[in-house]
């Protein structure tokens, strides 16, 4: 019998080899992980952009239904009730007028009694479910998922605590996304009245936005754009063209606050009325014209303007209903002149 040859060499990898393969994975998920990401966030910017496609439909279908855009509700001291309407005497913001145009008449209705002077028990309960229960196109993707922890050292109608709400609750939604109030800002608003029987001369302006002189504020001074306090802005005020004027647009929050409700612009509910946490102004400053330019989220706190998470620009949708993505680098004058409904002035 004849012998075997010397011990076969046994098949596999060397050290070597292994640790080269390892450096090539390496190189490769280095190289595919930007590719992925990026895809990953043009996507969230697609749904960003839709969720404001749907706020701008769904607007329109409101001021052709009832001849007014939203109203811009009453103040930070209250939301919606749906016994009290859509208009002037209707409390809450912008983003609750527009629920039943938008396949949401359920969640709108949920603080209805039908009683629409008095604060009942299911009403104040309802008003709780549909302010821990926001609807799923409040947030942007990029941002965050839409729930906050209660913050007791923000002042006290922060969260839900609110006139026609429970005084507690752990959780509310709140909103990424601001109706546009115009191109001067004069603060994010008043709570408003102490109470449904109070008398209406608490208001600081009219339907279209003229101030009350009795404010102090300067003449000629107004909210110029489309929602604001009690406001009831239709088509036929915008001559400025309602593909040149802003209708709402993601907003500005400080990094550090997404999750606390911390920052003053985003320390209330989604379906607040009037007050920066849903309002935004293209603003203006003779000398520093800047200053109320759209930003990118960043470790700062600024409850006056436009902005996004998103570091290739932010979302902006017309009074047409188009939607555009537009740089933080805009042209001061343009991004104010898109602010104000009739200025004359539409460069964009």
């Amino acid at each position: 019998m004849a012998r075997l040859p010397g011990r076969a060499r046994c098949a596999g990898f060397t050290l070597v080899e292994l640790l080269v393969v390892i450096a090539i994975i390496g190189v490769l998920v280095a190289l595919l992980l930007p590719a992925i990401q990026a895809a990953r966030e043009a996507a969230r910017r697609s749904q960003c952009q839709n969720q404001l496609k749907q706020f701008a439909m769904a607007a329109l279908n409101h001021e052709s239904n009832l001849r007014h855009f939203p109203t811009g509700g009453w103040g930070w001291g209250w939301v919606g009730d749906a016994d009290r309407g859509f208009g002037q005497q209707q409390p809450g913001g912008w983003i609750y007028n527009i629920l039943p145009f938008m396949e949401q008449q359920a969640k709108h209705d949920l603080p209805k009694d039908g009683r629409p002077h008095e604060h009942t028990d299911p009403q104040l309960e309802g008003a709780r479910k549909m302010l821990v229960n926001p609807i799923d196109i409040l947030n942007c993707p990029s941002r965050r998922n839409g729930v906050f922890r209660n913050v007791e050292k923000v002042h006290k109608f922060a969260n839900n605590s609110a006139f026609n709400t429970p005084t507690e609750g752990p959780m509310v939604g709140r909103s990424d996304y601001a109706a546009n109030a115009g191109d001067f800002h004069v603060g994010g608003g008043v709570s408003g009245p102490g109470g449904l029987t109070a008398t209406y001369t608490w208001n600081t302006m009219d339907k279209v936005g003229l101030l009350n002189p009795q404010i102090g504020l300067p003449d000629g001074q107004y909210y110029s754009g489309i929602m604001f306090q009690r406001s009831e802005v239709a088509i036929k005020h915008i001559t400025d063209g309602t593909s040149k004027t802003y209708l709402c647009g993601e907003k500005y929050l400080d990094t550090r606050s997404y999750e606390t409700g911390e920052d003053t612009g985003d320390n209330e509910t989604w379906c607040t009325g009037h007050n920066n946490d849903n309002l935004r102004t293209t603003g203006w400053n003779d000398g520093a014209p800047n200053m109320y330019l759209p930003r990118l989220d960043a470790e700062q706190e600024d409850g006056n303007i436009f902005g996004s998470a998103h570091p290739a620009g932010w979302h902006v949708a017309f009074c047409d209903g188009h939607t555009e993505t537009l740089g933080y680098d805009i042209d001061p004058l343009v991004h104010r002149y898109n602010g104000n409904r009739h200025d004359g002035n539409n460069p964009n």
